[in-house]
């Protein structure tokens, strides 16, 4: 045998003695069974050929990684009932909020039954109408309600718009009927129950401005004849025009032989 075989096989030799240390280490320490840093010195010593060193290095990746999913496994475990408990809360919760939303669901569908109850409602406001249904048409512009919502809408705008229209016509029929009056006035062309609705509650300054001075002041004033026909003789008679605490309270109609003296004010 040649110095080189005798050299090889003493190599052979002491790697097989090494594993079977390695081997022998297992049953008294599991942790020190090929571990990384033994493959290095083993290495050092030159007794691993490089395809050797990569089946081992290999093999005890594989190892570290086998045991590092088991530590993480039995943390998971551990971990396991919180875990679980997590999800429950967390699905609890996403259970409230559904039912918190559950009303907000629908809203133009909630919202268009409020108005349709509104709008039938004969003690509701037109004002009030009006404004529920220009909030729908404009909160809702993709409900399929919208063509419903818009015809209220333009019914109410049509109904306050004759009420204006209405307002205005008598408001101004009230300033032609009093511009009428006030010129059968200055022409002493009222009635006598016409004198009595017009002067009543005039001040002393006010029944001036419309008869001017009177005759006589005494319990009452006193105009002259013609201002009205009596509606009994149909005579032309003055107005006798008393006053309490400032304001007209009375009228009546008088002739001249009874001017200065108390009227019958029936």
């Amino acid at each position: 045998m040649n110095k080189s075989r005798y050299n090889r096989c003493w190599a052979t030799c002491g790697l097989i003695a090494l594993i079977g240390l390695s081997v022998g280490a297992q049953a008294a320490y599991a942790d020190t069974q090929l571990s990384a840093d033994n493959l290095k010195d083993m290495e050092q010593w030159g007794l691993f050929t490089p395809g050797f060193q990569a089946a081992v290095h290999d093999f005890i990746n594989t190892k570290q990684a086998i045991a590092d999913t088991k530590k993480e496994e039995i943390q998971l475990k551990v971990k396991l009932p919180d875990l679980q408990k997590q999800i429950v809360d967390a699905q609890a919760k996403v259970d409230a909020l559904k039912q918190q939303l559950v009303q907000y669901d629908h809203t133009d569908e909630n919202d268009f039954v409020v108005l349709q109850k509104v709008m039938t409602d004969p003690g509701a406001k037109p004002g009030d109408q009006l404004l529920l249904a220009e909030t729908y048409v404009w909160s809702y512009p993709l409900s399929p309600h919208q063509t419903a919502a818009q015809q209220y809408l333009q019914q109410l705008q049509k109904t306050l718009a004759d009420q204006t229209q209405a307002q205005k016509d008598s408001e101004a029929a009230k300033v032609a009927a009093r511009a009428k009056l006030l010129q059968r006035v200055q022409a002493k062309d009222l009635s006598l129950p016409e004198w009595r609705q017009f002067l009543y509650d005039l001040t002393e300054a006010d029944v001036i401005k419309y008869l001017g001075q009177p005759d006589s002041q005494g319990e009452y004033w006193s105009y002259p004849q013609n201002m009205t026909t009596d509606p009994v003789t149909h005579a032309k008679v003055g107005l006798g025009v008393y006053f309490s605490a400032g304001r007209v309270n009375s009228v009546v109609g008088v002739t001249p032989p009874t001017i200065g003296k108390l009227p019958d004010t029936q």
